[in-house]
């Protein structure tokens, strides 16, 4: 294998912190694909998944070739690889899989992969960035839900009290989305399929979840 230092463009280009490195890397002309090999230190310790507890040791790898899709290095499509271990953790006597900096637990992607593809998602329809990134559009839905979803949980609705619905056909003169926006704000609050009364019920519990009960009723626009 090559002789990788901390100095390597790829260390640095992918932000590889301690323990972890990049060991080799193996460029695939034919296929357009760069694949990156990562391991950890011999003797390294992790921060336990389960208590935060520092110095946890290595028990076992669950999994000696883990894939990460990463942002193209020029124009090859990048993957990392790295053997995926557990940690047995003196502090909760729990044994637990790592959590690694490059990508969120569960996901085939990094984060700056998935940053990307947002951004991509905001100018063009899902399916156009799959075949632009060269992935399937079901694992790019994955990640736009996963966000969209913790957007809506991170949003304050403690100060609406009065909104709009609006409605717009996703297909022509098939199906319909109504959004309901913030009066005040300007924001979107919400959207969902349909556009008759059971739209206002959805977003009625919506926000009852949330915890607002404070949108009167008759402030709203159809």
């Amino acid at each position: 294998m090559r002789d990788f230092n901390e100095d390597t463009v790829f260390q640095k280009a992918l932000k590889i912190e301690d323990p972890w490195y990049v060991i080799d890397y193996e460029l695939n002309q034919n296929d357009q694909i760069l694949d990156v090999y990562l391991d950890f230190k011999r003797g390294a310790t992790f921060a336990c998944p389960n208590c935060g507890a520092s110095h946890a040791k290595v028990h076992d790898i669950v999994d000696d070739d883990r894939t990460w899709r990463h942002m193209d290095f020029w124009q090859y499509k990048t993957v990392l690889h790295a053997r995926y271990p557990r940690v047995h953790c003196p502090s909760c006597g729990k044994i637990r899989t790592v959590i690694i900096d490059w990508s969120r637990q569960g996901s085939g992607f990094t984060w700056l992969f998935e940053a990307e593809v947002m951004e991509l998602m905001k100018e063009m329809p899902v399916a156009a960035v799959a075949r632009k990134v060269g992935e399937h559009d079901t694992r790019l839905w994955r990640v736009f839900h996963y966000y969209v979803e913790r957007a809506m949980n991170q949003m304050d609705f403690s100060t609406t009290s009065r909104i709009a619905v609006d409605e717009t056909s996703s297909r022509r003169g098939h199906k319909y989305v109504s959004l309901i926006v913030d009066i005040d704000t300007k924001k979107v609050l919400f959207a969902t399929e349909g556009k008759d009364s059971s739209v206002l019920k959805k977003f009625s519990s919506f926000l009852h979840e949330k915890g607002n009960h404070s949108v009167s009723k008759g402030t709203y626009h159809l």
